[in-house]
């Protein structure tokens, strides 16, 4: 399975850059970066190319935002027929699962990995407040 991750500015690179940080070097992952420096076409452009390159591949495109120009670019592409999978909301924890998983099959992949990084989103503030944590307490984190 190939990853590629799209978004807005350099994130997408950022995003490779700690998941390799955290669990190894991988050529499976590449990235698109929407750039003020990139005109529509120009992204199209190198979109389809990429698309035409990973043809034949089981592909999962993460990009970051739902509604945004750069979800909606892969979006016109999946209307046109071109064949991948395509999830917003990208950030470390959906990557790290994907890239560990041992899941071969993709929909059960993605959909393991997005409660999974739904679970590592939490408001650490309240979690304190609700376990009557302090300073000094070590019940915050648990596994």
């Amino acid at each position: 399975m190939k990853y590629l991750i799209a978004t807005h500015g350099e994130f997408s690179k950022g995003i490779i850059d700690a998941a390799q940080l955290i669990a190894g070097n991988n050529n499976k992952i590449d990235y698109f970066s929407m750039t003020k420096s990139k005109g529509q076409e120009e992204a199209e452009e190198e979109v389809k190319n990429y698309l035409a390159k990973t043809q034949g591949q089981e592909l999962v495109v993460l990009t970051d935002v739902f509604g945004g120009s750069v979800a909606n670019l892969f979006t016109n592409f999946l209307l046109n027929g071109y064949k991948f999978q395509l999830v917003t909301g990208v950030n470390l924890p959906l990557v790290l699962t994907l890239l560990l998983s041992a899941d071969t099959d993709s929909n059960t992949l993605i959909k393991n990995s997005i409660e999974e990084a739904k679970k590592g989103i939490v408001y650490i503030n309240e979690l304190i407040e609700k376990q009557g944590g302090d300073h000094n307490d070590d019940r915050i984190i648990e596994d």
